[in-house]
């Protein structure tokens, strides 16, 4: 074994605070959207999936962004859809792929979940000011850019 190997074992890297300052802020916000939905008579689940359909997308990135299997997706699909809150069609281009899009009953439940969450009383990112809040945005989108 390399002297540096030995060195590294027994000297890790310190702990970088901004990942636990990051689960921190993930579980606190998880928190925030759970409490809304079940408000709105939806499980968390439901609610973090309706927020995400910005536009029609493909069920299986669901399963990416959830990392979980295809029939977990399938549960959260059927739970919104029988509240006739999204619709499934097929791809246009790919008849194997499963799409999703939202009604208007879903849009307008997106749109009460967004504007809650926003909302300074128990927004979590309400401490920054505006040009935090646009800086805080273009970090996110760098760091989700693959």
């Amino acid at each position: 074994m390399s002297s540096k190997i030995i060195t590294m074992a027994l000297n890790p890297a310190p702990i970088d605070n901004s990942y636990i300052r990051l689960i921190e802020f993930l579980m606190l916000s998880k928190h925030r959207i759970y409490e809304l939905a079940s408000q709105h008579g939806l499980t968390g689940m439901q609610a973090v999936t309706l927020c995400l359909l910005d536009q029609p997308k493909p069920m299986n990135s669901f399963g990416k962004i959830y990392n979980c299997d295809p029939a977990n997706v399938t549960g959260i699909i059927d739970g919104l859809e029988s509240k006739q809150l999204v619709t499934r069609f097929e791809s246009p281009t790919d008849h194997r792929l499963k799409m999703v899009r939202l009604e208007p009953a879903g849009r307008k439940i997106q749109t009460q979940l967004l504007h809650e969450l926003c909302d300074p009383k128990g927004y979590i990112l309400g401490k920054l000011n505006s040009q935090e809040a646009i800086q805080f945005s273009k970090l996110i989108a760098k760091l989700l850019t693959e």
